[in-house]
Formats: C-alpha cells, structure tokens, sequence
C-alpha cells in the first residue's frame, strides 16, 4: 500500500492539460512580405521627337533582379536597374506602331525582387511621333519660328530658311526670317502692315529666285525680296491676292462699305500697273460680279478669272472671264458656266486647273456634293453650261460633307474636295474618287479642316482645328494629317494637346513643322509607310 499523499496524485494531471492543449494549436503562419511598388513617369506624355523618354521607380526589393517595360501588356524590352529612379531611353525602332502614328501607347513597367517577389505599375498613356529632328528654343518663353511661317532653300544645300511675322507686345509687327543653320542668328525687319492671323505669305516667283508678297485681308499687302528687302506697302482692303510667274501681284478688293470692288495688278514696287472696277462706264474694264476664285495665267498673254454676278431677284451666274494680263480689259465673252438661285446664295466652291481653261465646281446638296469639271467656252448662254457632254468633261459621285474648297494639286493629276470633316480626293482626267477604300480623310473627333498644305508628288497635308468661335475666329491647327498618295490612305497624324502646329514645305518638298514651340524635321513620308 502506497504512502503517498492523495495531494500529490490530484496535481499530475493539472501540469499535463496546458501542454496537451498546446500541442493541439497550429504553428503560427509564415509572414509573407509585401510586393515591390513601381511606377512610371513620361517625361513628356506627347512626344515628338526622335526618342521617348520616361523613368522608373522602385521600392520595396532588397535587391532588383529585373526590370520589363511593356506597352499594352506586350514586352518592349529588359531595362538595366540603375536605382530610383531608372532613365529610360526608348528608340523610334524600339517602339509599335501597331495602333497607328502617331503611337498610342499603355506603357507599364514589371519589377522582380531577387527572391522572385513581382509587380507591375499603373498604366501611363503616351502618344509618340518619330521625327528626324527636333530644334528646342534657347529659352521657355521663346520659340524658333513664328506662329505661321514658310520654308525656302533646300537642306541638301544647308540654306534652308523660315520666314514669319509675329506681332509684338509693344505693338510692332516684325517679318522675320529663321536661318535653320543658326537659329539664334535670325533676321527682323519692320511690318509696313500689321500682321495678323490671317496673315498670308505666298510662294516666290519667279519660283525659287524672285518675289514673295505678304499680304494681310482688309489691311494691305507689301512684296518681299530673296534678299530679304520689303517693297513699298499698298494699304488696301484686300480679299484676295494671285502671284503671277513673273512675281506681280493681282490684289482683289470685295468693295464692301459703298466703296467700288477692284481687280488691279501691281508690281513688286507697288506699282499699280492697272485696275478694273465695278460698275465701270468702259465695259472691257467692269467687274460683272464678284472673285470667287483664284485668277489663273494662262500662259499666252491672258489671265482666267472666275467671278460670280446675279441681279436682284434673278439667278446667280457662275462665270469665268479671260483679261488682258497687259493691259486689263476683258478679251472674250463670259464663259457662262451655271446659275443658281436665289441670287445672293453663297458662291460654290471653285477652281482652274493651270492651264485656265477648265474650272472645277462644287454644287452643295443637303448633306453632300458633286463636283463638275466644265471647259471654259467662251460662249455666254445655254451653248456654254457646263451640262452638255461636250463642255462638262465629267461629273464626281455624291461627296460626303459640306464642300468649302477645292484644290488642284499633283500637277493637276490630283483635286482635293475639302468638306469641314472630310477630304476627298479626285482623279483629275475622269472625275473617279480615288480615296483608299473610298473612306474620307477626316479629322478627328469635334475638329474641322482648316489648312491644307500639297507638297511633293502626290503628297497632301491636313491641318485641322477647333470650331471658329466669335472670341476666336481664326483657331490655330492642332492636328496633321498626312498621306502620300490618296490611293493608300493616311500615313500619319498628331494632335498636339494643349498647344497648336503649322507647316511649311522647302524647295525640295520636305515637309518642317512648328509644334508648339518647337521646330520640328519629321520623317519623309516614305520612312513612315515603312514603319506602318
């Protein structure tokens, strides 16, 4: 029998009930540390250049094994950790152009830790335009060149030269010309006449050597010499001005204010050589209506001009007359090519090809328009309309859009129809529309035509831009739409966000755009069919 003491017994299995219970529990969970946090930063989220450049950002590794840069989840190359943040160079060949150019791009970047931990950043959106050059200004409030500007030389000869005019905030005007060899050695010379946004500067003739006018609507008009000496200044209300290929000028004044419209030509002194004037007793110099078009040499002494006349309560007639380009009277009857009613309807949109002897009309529908190619008779009545096969040489289909211009281009192979949002493109021999998949050049979104811009071959640019408003009547461009042959579509276009973009083509037919403040040498447009 046991001397133990019952006391001892009873405490045994209260030491045993903690250590069973413990051995019961689950061993606590492993902690799993975080994921590593990235991001990525555009440095500029619209970039026009010949790079596009961004960083990335890191936290959360004790050491980085491997850096991805993707666009749209797809792999655009391994970039080398070089701690927070991380430059990153992208190369115009490195990036898709899947999604068109300018490239719409969803860049992400994927860190991996050493010990396999991963993560991917938020999206970042760019849009990326290669471009053979880009000549940044020398400060953040200058820039190259002028807001509109024109190109001259050829960069082959390294002479290559802008010339705009801006308006400065003393109140001057300046025409400026921008040496693209040294920009910061750029040339000014005083205004004669204010400039403007609707400021023209035209081509030079003779081309490449002679002549350039400047001429700003409803103010006046000066010529501008190679040497880059200004002529004397005609301060008329201009409307229109034609340079013809001996370098004068014929200027158009619309007569508004009771004042009589005139037709008068001038040399680069400023000479006026000779006028015509509306309601002229001398009918061989009477303006019978109004300029609804470019006047157009025709190469054997005479002038094309295209004018519209009507009478109260009577028709509208589209005509197209011939002048003396020696002496300014009217050498043939009005070539009668259609009437329209009532007579104060607005003018259709016109032009002559460069011969002048043959006019394209536009004749506006509801929602669409035709165009006609009408030969210049001669005859004035029914025998001269452009309705008989013998003088309408063809008719277009139905175009999409409300026509406001039209304009012969490819040496007159090519006519382009331009709607406000929508360009269409004609074969000049036979009316066809020669459009890729027969689909309009359009703007994108809200934007509307506003400048266009042929250049070498069959190439054509669109510049595009807000609705006029009565604050803002003359918006700048904010988009370029390029193709280089109507048949294959468009090459390229960019919008430039929050800022606005012009264009000027040389000598030789390259294409120099002002983006911004920036002076911009994109890819010729073949190097860009390619990247497509």
């Amino acid at each position: 029998m046991s001397n133990r003491s019952p006391s001892r017994v009873l405490v045994r299995p209260a030491l045993l009930l903690p250590l069973l219970s413990l051995a019961c529990n689950n061993p606590p969970p492993v902690t799993t540390p975080d994921p590593p946090q990235v991001s990525v930063i555009v440095d500029e989220p619209s970039t026009v250049g010949t790079s596009l450049k961004l960083s990335v950002s890191t936290s959360g590794c004790d050491q980085v094994q491997r850096v991805d840069l993707l666009d749209n989840n797809e792999l655009i190359k391994q970039v080398a950790y070089a701690g927070n943040p991380t430059p990153v160079v992208l190369g115009m060949s490195e990036i898709r152009y899947s999604r068109g150019i300018a490239a719409n791009l969803s860049i992400t970047a994927r860190v991996t830790c050493a010990d396999g931990r991963s993560n991917i950043s938020q999206a970042q959106p760019a849009t990326f335009l290669p471009v053979a050059e880009v000549v940044e200004p020398t400060s953040s409030t200058d820039q190259v060149v002028p807001d509109v500007f024109i190109a001259e030389g050829k960069e082959s000869q390294s002479n290559v030269a802008f010339i705009g005019c801006a308006q400065e905030g003393n109140g001057r005007s300046g025409l400026y010309k921008v040496p693209r060899s040294n920009p910061d050695n750029t040339q000014r010379v005083e205004m004669i006449i204010p400039c403007a946004r609707d400021t023209n500067i035209t081509d030079r003739k003779p081309a490449g050597t002679g002549w350039r006018w400047v001429w700003t609507p409803n103010t006046g008009f000066f010529s501008v010499s190679s040497q880059f000496t200004l002529g004397t200044a005609v301060r008329v209300k201009v409307d229109r001005l034609t340079v013809l290929p001996n370098g004068d000028a014929l200027a158009w004044d619309e007569g508004e204010g009771g004042t009589p419209k005139t037709l008068a030509r001038y040399n680069p002194a400023g000479t006026k050589l000779w006028q015509l004037e509306g309601g002229s007793p001398d009918s061989t110099r009477d303006i019978p209506g109004f300029l609804i078009g470019d006047p157009v040499d025709r190469g054997d002494g005479t002038i094309a001009v295209p004018v519209q006349s009507g009478v109260i309560g009577g028709e509208a007639q589209i005509m197209v007359g011939v002048l003396s380009k020696e002496d300014g009277r009217w050498t043939s009857n009005f070539s009668l090519i259609d009437t329209q009613t009532p007579f104060n309807a607005p003018a259709p949109a016109v032009a002559l090809d460069s011969t002048g002897t043959r006019l394209y009309m536009a004749t506006q529908g509801t929602s669409a328009a035709y165009v006609r190619a009408c030969a210049i008779t001669g005859i004035y009545g029914d025998a001269g309309r452009c309705d008989p096969p013998t003088n309408r040489k063809w008719i277009s289909s139905d175009l999409t859009g409300q026509v406001v211009a039209l304009v012969p281009y490819a040496s007159g192979t090519r006519l382009a129809v331009i709607a406000t949002n929508r360009t269409w493109f004609l074969d000049t021999a036979n009316g066809q529309l020669v459009n890729k998949d027969k689909q309009s050049l359009s703007p994108t979104g809200a934007l509307v035509a506003r400048q266009v811009l042929p250049g070498l071959d069959q190439s054509f640019y669109l510049f595009t831009s807000g609705v006029a408003t009565e604050s803002q009547p003359i918006p700048y461009p904010v988009e370029i739409i390029a193709t280089d042959a109507a048949e294959k579509g468009e090459v390229f276009r960019y919008q430039v966000p929050g800022g606005s973009i012009a264009g000027a083509t040389d000598d030789a037919g390259a294409l120099w755009l002002r983006v911004g403040r920036k002076l911009v040498k994109p890819l010729s447009l073949e190097q860009y069919r390619q990247v497509r």
